[in-house]
Protein backbone atom coordinates (compact mmCIF):
# COMPACT_ATOMS: atom_id res chain seq x y z
CA UNK A 1 0.00 0.00 0.00
CA UNK A 2 1.17 3.40 -0.70
CA UNK A 3 -0.54 5.21 2.11
CA UNK A 4 -1.20 3.42 4.89
CA UNK A 5 -3.63 5.50 7.43
CA UNK A 6 -2.78 4.13 11.15
CA UNK A 7 -6.35 4.97 12.70
CA UNK A 8 -8.33 3.97 9.85
CA UNK A 9 -6.04 0.49 10.08
CA UNK A 10 -6.60 0.16 13.98
CA UNK A 11 -10.16 0.92 13.40
CA UNK A 12 -10.30 -1.77 10.66
CA UNK A 13 -8.43 -4.64 13.05
CA UNK A 14 -11.31 -3.85 15.48
CA UNK A 15 -14.19 -3.74 13.79
CA UNK A 16 -13.01 -7.13 12.38
CA UNK A 17 -11.81 -8.94 15.85
CA UNK A 18 -15.61 -7.98 16.67
CA UNK A 19 -17.29 -9.59 13.91
CA UNK A 20 -15.41 -12.57 14.76
CA UNK A 21 -14.84 -13.21 18.22
CA UNK A 22 -18.60 -11.81 19.09
CA UNK A 23 -20.39 -12.66 16.05
CA UNK A 24 -18.32 -15.44 14.61
CA UNK A 25 -17.89 -14.32 11.11
CA UNK A 26 -15.46 -13.12 9.16
CA UNK A 27 -16.90 -9.03 7.60
CA UNK A 28 -17.07 -8.75 3.91
CA UNK A 29 -15.18 -6.13 1.43
CA UNK A 30 -17.84 -4.51 0.59
CA UNK A 31 -19.21 -4.16 4.55
CA UNK A 32 -15.98 -3.11 5.38
CA UNK A 33 -15.72 -0.10 2.58
CA UNK A 34 -19.20 0.79 3.75
CA UNK A 35 -18.79 0.77 7.41
CA UNK A 36 -15.45 3.48 6.99
CA UNK A 37 -16.53 5.26 3.91
CA UNK A 38 -14.01 3.49 1.98
CA UNK A 39 -13.79 2.32 -1.95
CA UNK A 40 -14.02 -1.98 -2.23
CA UNK A 41 -10.15 -1.89 -3.67
CA UNK A 42 -8.77 0.14 -0.33
CA UNK A 43 -10.93 -1.82 1.95
CA UNK A 44 -9.66 -5.12 0.04
CA UNK A 45 -5.97 -3.82 0.79
CA UNK A 46 -6.77 -3.17 4.42
CA UNK A 47 -8.09 -6.17 4.71
CA UNK A 48 -4.86 -8.26 2.81
CA UNK A 49 -2.05 -5.70 5.01
CA UNK A 50 -4.05 -7.17 8.59
CA UNK A 51 -3.72 -10.79 7.15
CA UNK A 52 -0.24 -10.83 5.84
CA UNK A 53 1.32 -8.82 8.64
CA UNK A 54 -0.76 -10.83 11.23
CA UNK A 55 -2.55 -7.95 12.78
CA UNK A 56 -5.13 -9.93 13.80
CA UNK A 57 -3.85 -12.90 14.85
CA UNK A 58 -7.30 -13.97 16.96
CA UNK A 59 -8.69 -13.86 13.44
CA UNK A 60 -6.12 -16.61 12.06
CA UNK A 61 -7.15 -18.65 14.39
CA UNK A 62 -10.91 -18.27 13.57
CA UNK A 63 -9.92 -18.79 10.04
CA UNK A 64 -8.10 -22.08 10.71
CA UNK A 65 -10.35 -23.79 13.41
CA UNK A 66 -13.23 -24.62 11.85
CA UNK A 67 -13.41 -22.48 8.69
CA UNK A 68 -11.46 -21.78 5.66
CA UNK A 69 -11.10 -17.92 4.64
CA UNK A 70 -11.63 -17.93 0.33
CA UNK A 71 -12.06 -15.22 -2.04
CA UNK A 72 -15.21 -14.64 -3.97
CA UNK A 73 -13.77 -13.39 -7.34
CA UNK A 74 -15.77 -10.70 -9.11
CA UNK A 75 -15.14 -12.34 -12.70
CA UNK A 76 -16.94 -15.36 -13.82
CA UNK A 77 -15.21 -18.04 -15.37
CA UNK A 78 -16.13 -19.57 -18.91
CA UNK A 79 -17.60 -23.02 -19.60
CA UNK A 80 -17.08 -22.06 -23.17
CA UNK A 81 -14.26 -20.75 -25.24
CA UNK A 82 -11.41 -19.22 -22.20
CA UNK A 83 -12.30 -15.34 -21.57
CA UNK A 84 -10.03 -12.82 -20.52
CA UNK A 85 -10.15 -13.02 -16.11
CA UNK A 86 -10.17 -9.73 -13.85
CA UNK A 87 -9.02 -11.14 -10.29
CA UNK A 88 -11.07 -8.78 -8.35
CA UNK A 89 -12.09 -9.52 -5.21
CA UNK A 90 -15.90 -9.72 -4.68
CA UNK A 91 -15.94 -10.64 -1.12
CA UNK A 92 -14.14 -12.74 1.80
CA UNK A 93 -16.49 -16.19 2.37
CA UNK A 94 -16.30 -18.61 5.56
CA UNK A 95 -16.30 -22.34 4.20
CA UNK A 96 -16.40 -24.85 6.79
CA UNK A 97 -13.91 -27.14 6.84
CA UNK A 98 -16.04 -30.18 7.37
CA UNK A 99 -17.47 -29.66 4.30
CA UNK A 100 -14.95 -28.15 2.24
CA UNK A 101 -12.07 -29.14 3.74
CA UNK A 102 -9.16 -27.27 4.76
CA UNK A 103 -6.47 -25.41 2.08
CA UNK A 104 -6.80 -22.25 -0.20
CA UNK A 105 -9.58 -21.81 -2.11
CA UNK A 106 -11.09 -19.53 -4.32
CA UNK A 107 -14.77 -18.86 -5.84
CA UNK A 108 -15.62 -18.58 -9.32
CA UNK A 109 -19.56 -18.16 -10.88
CA UNK A 110 -19.64 -20.32 -14.02
CA UNK A 111 -20.65 -19.07 -17.15
CA UNK A 112 -21.33 -20.85 -20.54
CA UNK A 113 -23.00 -24.11 -21.14
CA UNK A 114 -19.75 -26.52 -22.25
CA UNK A 115 -20.16 -28.41 -18.87
CA UNK A 116 -23.40 -28.94 -18.34
CA UNK A 117 -23.10 -32.93 -18.83
CA UNK A 118 -20.41 -32.98 -15.49
CA UNK A 119 -24.11 -31.23 -13.48
CA UNK A 120 -22.55 -27.43 -14.37
CA UNK A 121 -24.72 -24.79 -15.76
CA UNK A 122 -24.83 -20.96 -16.06
CA UNK A 123 -24.59 -19.33 -12.63
CA UNK A 124 -23.57 -22.21 -10.33
CA UNK A 125 -20.75 -20.99 -7.76
CA UNK A 126 -17.87 -23.00 -7.94
CA UNK A 127 -15.70 -23.58 -5.06
CA UNK A 128 -12.36 -24.04 -6.51
CA UNK A 129 -8.88 -25.43 -4.50
CA UNK A 130 -5.94 -23.40 -5.62
CA UNK A 131 -2.92 -25.97 -6.84
CA UNK A 132 -1.00 -25.74 -10.03
CA UNK A 133 -1.64 -29.12 -11.06
CA UNK A 134 -4.15 -31.80 -11.67
CA UNK A 135 -4.66 -35.36 -12.69
CA UNK A 136 -6.33 -37.24 -15.61
CA UNK A 137 -10.11 -36.46 -15.13
CA UNK A 138 -9.91 -33.56 -13.31
CA UNK A 139 -11.87 -30.51 -13.58
CA UNK A 140 -9.62 -27.59 -13.24
CA UNK A 141 -9.75 -23.76 -14.29
CA UNK A 142 -6.92 -23.69 -17.24
CA UNK A 143 -5.31 -19.77 -17.75
CA UNK A 144 -4.71 -20.68 -21.75
CA UNK A 145 -2.86 -18.11 -23.55
CA UNK A 146 -4.21 -15.64 -20.76
CA UNK A 147 -7.47 -16.43 -21.07
CA UNK A 148 -9.37 -18.55 -18.05
CA UNK A 149 -11.52 -21.26 -18.58
CA UNK A 150 -12.82 -24.87 -16.54
CA UNK A 151 -12.48 -27.82 -18.78
CA UNK A 152 -11.69 -31.46 -17.86
CA UNK A 153 -7.98 -31.78 -17.94
CA UNK A 154 -7.44 -35.10 -20.53
CA UNK A 155 -4.28 -36.74 -21.69
CA UNK A 156 -3.53 -38.12 -24.96
CA UNK A 157 -1.43 -41.95 -25.21
CA UNK A 158 1.63 -39.45 -25.23
CA UNK A 159 1.04 -37.98 -22.73
CA UNK A 160 0.13 -34.92 -23.89
CA UNK A 161 -2.54 -32.88 -22.21
CA UNK A 162 -5.62 -31.41 -23.76
CA UNK A 163 -8.71 -29.83 -22.23
CA UNK A 164 -12.11 -31.71 -22.30
CA UNK A 165 -15.54 -30.03 -22.52
CA UNK A 166 -18.47 -31.94 -20.92
CA UNK A 167 -20.98 -30.96 -23.87
CA UNK A 168 -21.17 -32.86 -27.28
CA UNK A 169 -21.47 -29.58 -29.20
CA UNK A 170 -17.67 -28.72 -28.12
CA UNK A 171 -14.87 -29.82 -29.30
CA UNK A 172 -12.05 -30.29 -27.08
CA UNK A 173 -9.13 -28.04 -26.43
CA UNK A 174 -5.80 -29.39 -27.92
CA UNK A 175 -2.35 -27.24 -26.99
CA UNK A 176 0.58 -26.39 -29.79
CA UNK A 177 4.00 -25.71 -28.71
CA UNK A 178 3.04 -22.13 -28.84
CA UNK A 179 0.18 -22.19 -26.63
CA UNK A 180 0.76 -21.01 -22.89
CA UNK A 181 -1.23 -23.00 -20.22
CA UNK A 182 -1.25 -22.80 -16.49
CA UNK A 183 -3.22 -25.05 -13.79
CA UNK A 184 -4.75 -22.24 -11.48
CA UNK A 185 -6.66 -24.57 -9.64
CA UNK A 186 -9.50 -27.56 -9.35
CA UNK A 187 -12.97 -28.02 -8.98
CA UNK A 188 -13.89 -29.04 -5.18
CA UNK A 189 -17.19 -28.53 -4.66
CA UNK A 190 -20.41 -27.06 -7.10
CA UNK A 191 -22.89 -24.82 -5.38
CA UNK A 192 -26.49 -25.00 -6.99
CA UNK A 193 -27.61 -22.41 -4.70
CA UNK A 194 -26.35 -19.03 -3.41
CA UNK A 195 -28.20 -19.66 0.39
CA UNK A 196 -26.49 -22.88 0.98
CA UNK A 197 -23.69 -21.07 1.49
CA UNK A 198 -25.47 -18.95 4.01
CA UNK A 199 -24.14 -16.26 1.74
CA UNK A 200 -26.33 -13.02 1.98
CA UNK A 201 -26.55 -11.24 -1.50
CA UNK A 202 -26.84 -7.66 -2.03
Amino acid sequence: MRHRDPELLANIVDYIGKCVLSESYMPTVREVGRVFGISKSTAHNYMSLIESEGLCPKLDKFAKDDVVSASWLDNDIACGAPTYEEQNIREYVQLPTAIFGGGEKYILTASGDSMIDAGIEEGDILIIRKQVWANDGEIVVGLLNGGNTLKTLMHHEDGRPYLHPENSRYDDIEFSEDDVFYIQGVLSHVIKNYMQLGIEVN
